[in-house]
C-alpha cells in the first residue's frame, strides 16, 4: 500500500485550512477595538428586538439613517445606526465582521481603523441622502423613502475590506478585489436598493482611502531612499 504525500515545497489543504483558523483565531483575539465594537452591537441589538415589536420599531427609525433623521439628529443618526442591526438575523454579519475588522485593526492599528470604519459608515450613508434627496425632489424617488429604516454595520464592512486590499500579497491582490467588489456589487445589481448604493459607495471610500495609503507609503520610501547616509 502506498501513502500519498503532497509534492515537495507544497502543503496540504487540511493544513493550509488549519494554519488559516489559527491566524484568524490569533488576530480576533488581539484586536480588541473590533471585539468591543461587534460586541456593542450584539448587546445593543439584542436588547432592541427584546422589547416589545412596536418598542423595537420605534427604537430602530429613530437611530435610522434615513433623510428625516439626518436633518432632525444627525449625529444621532449618523453614529445610532451603526450600533443596531435590523434583525437578529442580522447578527450574522456581525461575526464575519469581527473577522474582518480585527485585520484591519492588525493591519493598521486601532486610530486607523476606527477612521476607515466612521469614513466608510458616514460618508457611504451622505451619498446615499444626497442621492434620495435629488431623486425626491426630481420626483424619481417617493417620498416615504425619506422615512425609511437604515440601520446596519454593511457600511463599515464594506469600507474595511476595501481598505484591507492592502494587506493582500501583490499576486493575490486582483483575485481579492474581485472577490470583494463581486460579494457587494452582484446582489445590489439585482436588487438595485439605496442600501446597495451604500454599499458601492462604501467600497468605494474604502479602496479611496488605500490608495491614498498606498500614494503615502510610497511617497515615504522615496524619501528614504533619496536621504544621504
Amino acid at each position: 500500500m502506498t501513502v500519498a504525500r503532497s509534492a515537495p515545497g507544497r502543503r496540504a489543504p487540511a493544513d493550509v485550512v488549519r494554519a488559516v483558523l489559527r491566524d484568524v483565531g490569533r488576530t480576533v483575539a488581539h484586536a480588541d477595538l473590533a471585539i468591543a465594537y461587534c460586541a456593542t452591537v450584539t448587546v445593543v441589538t439584542l436588547v432592541v428586538m427584546l422589547q416589545p415589536e412596536e418598542r423595537t420599531a420605534e427604537i430602530l427609525a429613530r437611530v435610522s439613517g434615513n433623510l428625516d433623521n439626518l436633518r432632525a439628529e444627525p449625529i444621532l443618526s449618523m453614529l445610532g445606526s451603526a450600533f443596531v442591526v435590523e434583525s437578529i438575523w442580522g447578527l450574522a454579519l456581525v461575526v464575519q465582521l469581527l473577522v474582518v475588522l480585527a485585520y484591519l485593526q492588525r493591519f493598521v492599528g486601532r486610530l486607523a481603523s476606527l477612521v476607515v470604519g466612521l469614513a466608510g459608515h458616514v460618508g457611504a450613508g451622505l451619498v446615499v441622502a444626497a442621492g434620495l434627496a435629488t431623486g425626491i425632489f426630481h420626483g424619481f424617488v417617493d417620498e416615504s423613502v425619506a422615512a425609511t429604516t437604515d440601520v446596519g454595520v454593511s457600511y463599515v464592512m464594506a469600507a474595511a475590506m476595501g481598505f484591507l486590499v492592502l494587506a493582500v500579497p501583490s499576486r493575490w491582490r486582483w483575485w481579492y478585489l474581485g472577490a470583494t467588489a463581486a460579494y457587494w456589487l452582484v446582489p445590489g445589481a439585482i436588487t438595485r436598493t439605496f442600501t446597495d448604493a451604500g454599499h458601492a459607495s462604501a467600497l468605494a471610500i474604502g479602496l479611496l482611502l488605500a490608495l491614498v495609503a498606498a500614494r503615502v507609503l510610497a511617497a515615504e520610501h522615496r524619501a528614504r531612499d533619496e536621504t544621504p547616509d
